[in-house]
């Protein structure tokens, strides 16, 4: 098997750095965020003090603690359980994937290619917090919970199944647990697989006979949706908590880590709004935040204001318009494809992006970065995103459409009409959505903009409750699941109800090779297909910016991990003397 994944990602890496831009208050030195330039996994280090508090700004709001449902596939969960979560591992800003030391000895080894078969050894003493093991027990927990198999979980609304549906048998001898997966399992990057989520023996001291009853094992996903987690694998466990408002977390003294952790306490506290942001963290009313968008104005504030630094990069996240399929109108291919073909992407960065970074690209394919060794634009060719409203209006003459008084009609006769949804605390997916509302109204189509409330955006998208939405994908940088996460026809994350049996075809080709190189090229493939289907318009790799106080070390951005500055939440301190 080719490895040359980590040297992809690295030359991602570089690549964001050298869109980032980065200032200080008063004083700069090799220690400070300056230094992310050219070290990005060791910038911002220093010497920490024995205890602290910190105060972290999230900027969006979340409805649920479970990570494995469709509605807890965000960032904002992933953030507010950073200091818990069983993560497999993280990718840091060099891009290398390191191995959560917390509850594995050693990387997952590849023990058997067919079928394939991976051993993952525990760490002595890795628990849930309360003084129990981590057992075999806990990853069939998960295998049940994201299978997408009624058999096994009845009712369950996973965000994901590429993995677990793929499952064929997991056991455990000791310390070692090893899964068995499917013959028609052939992922590159098996090794990065999330193997764990809820802890099993908490679902049965709640009565739940999740092992025997599949509805008993989806109203124990319900439980744990609905509870602040009082369990913990991480650094940290949950003092005090309030669903979408704030997180207060403690060292967890359970943790099975080596890095020792410093500070007594971090809140992880909702905060609406960047200005409001800027404002409090100026005020020293917080010490950092790393949002998931950035405007020319928080730049400015930043400026010069002694005490605080900054960095301007681009981000894990990016920015997409999807269209529902399941909309009366939207269900014709050619009607999307006009629409897709009318917005005017240039504009759309032009007006929200680019008076940040100022050499920021518009994106050309959905898995790949700009920069990878595997990119390739297949947008551009088809005339998506142009805003040629000539060409999209010949497509639709064609297929029979016409326009009477001003307004778009189908074959049939009806008048076009669809809404446009955004995260209400997001300026720039409003002006998006007033610059889309202004682009097709040249073809003759009406658009409503509709605001979600950042709490509701899983919601809306789990229920399917949109014509068109902008929002933002969070992603580390592996591609070979996310396809089928995005794309494959039943996924909970396929929120725009897509139904592609050529495109379910090609993504099951990306699951079935342990040769990255050629896992690239077939992912591609499924790339080419999605444009075709002319189901999600990509925008740009979001700039995003991190913000910290100078008094804290460690502290630092990461472009590969949807957890942002959050990645190395162990290591976070204040400065010592």
């Amino acid at each position: 098997m080719k490895r040359h994944h980590k040297a992809a990602v690295a030359a991602l890496a570089c690549t964001a750095l050298v869109l980032a831009g980065c200032g200080q208050g008063e004083d700069t030195s090799s220690s400070s965020l300056d230094a992310c330039l050219t070290d990005p996994a060791g910038c911002n280090g220093g010497e920490r003090a024995d205890g602290g508090e910190i105060t972290w700004a999230l900027d969006g709001s979340w409805g649920t603690w479970n990570q494995n449902t469709s509605e807890g596939n965000n960032a904002y969960v992933s953030m507010a359980l950073v200091g818990l979560w069983p993560f497999t591992g993280q990718f840091d800003p060099n891009g290398e994937y390191i191995v959560n030391e917390g509850i594995f000895a050693r990387a997952p080894e590849l023990v058997k290619e067919d079928p394939v078969t991976v051993e993952y050894t525990l760490k002595t003493g890795a628990n849930w917090g309360d003084g129990t093991d981590i057992t075999v027990d806990d990853f069939i927990y998960h295998w049940y919970a994201t299978s997408g198999d009624a058999s096994l979980c009845e009712g369950c609304d996973p965000a994901n199944i590429t993995r677990g549906s793929q499952v064929e048998s997991i056991t455990g001898d000791g310390s070692t647990v090893t899964v068995v997966y499917k013959e028609t399992y052939h992922s590159a990057e098996w090794q990065y697989e999330e193997v764990l989520s809820e802890p099993a023996h908490v679902a049965e001291d709640q009565g739940f006979d999740w092992k025997n009853d599949p509805k008993e094992m989806a109203a124990a996903e319900d439980y744990f949706s609905e509870t602040i987690p009082s369990w913990s694998t991480g650094p940290f466990k949950i003092a005090d908590a309030k669903v979408g408002e704030h997180v207060i977390y403690v060292p967890n003294e359970d943790w099975a880590g080596e890095t020792e952790v410093t500070l007594d306490k971090i809140t992880f506290r909702v905060i609406d709004g960047l200005d409001n942001i800027t404002t409090a963290l100026r005020n020293g009313e917080i010490d950092g935040a790393s949002p998931f968008s950035v405007n020319a104005e928080t730049i400015t504030q930043l400026q010069g204001t002694e005490g605080l630094e900054y960095q301007v990069a681009g981000g894990p996240s990016w920015e997409h318009i999807d269209l529902n399929t399941q909309n009366e109108f939207l269900s014709d291919p050619v009607l999307r494809q006009a629409v897709f073909t009318a917005i005017d992407v240039e504009n759309i960065i032009s007006r929200t992006y680019a008076y940040v970074q100022s050499d920021i690209e518009r994106k050309g394919n959905h898995l790949f970065r700009n920069g990878s060794e595997y990119y390739t634009d297949y947008l551009s060719a088809t005339g998506q995103g142009t805003g040629d409203i000539e060409l999209a209006y010949d497509l639709l003459t064609e297929a029979g459409y016409e326009v009477e008084d001003g307004v778009l009609h189908t074959p049939d006769g009806e008048p076009v009409e669809l809404d446009f949804r955004y995260s209400e605390s997001k300026e720039n997916r409003r002006i998006t959505g007033e610059l889309v509302q202004a682009n097709l109204a040249d073809l003759g189509i009406n658009v409503e903009l509709k605001s979600i409330p950042d709490a509701d955006l899983g919601t809306v998208l789990g229920e399917g409750d949109f014509d068109m939405i902008d929002f933002g994908w969070s992603s580390d940088p592996v591609f070979v699941s996310i396809a089928s996460q995005y794309w494959e026809t039943g996924s909970g994350s396929n929120f725009g109800g897509l139904s592609d049996p050529a495109l379910d075809a090609l993504i099951a080709e990306v699951n079935g090779t342990l040769d990255l190189d050629e896992a690239a090229v077939r992912a591609n493939a499924a790339v080419q297909q999605v444009v075709q289907d002319a189901y999600s318009l990509p925008i740009v790799d979001t700039p995003v910016a991190v913000m910290v106080s100078d008094r804290l070390v460690n502290v630092r951005d990461n472009w590969a991990s949807q957890q942002r500055a959050a990645y190395n939440i162990a290591e976070w301190g204040v400065e010592g003397e």
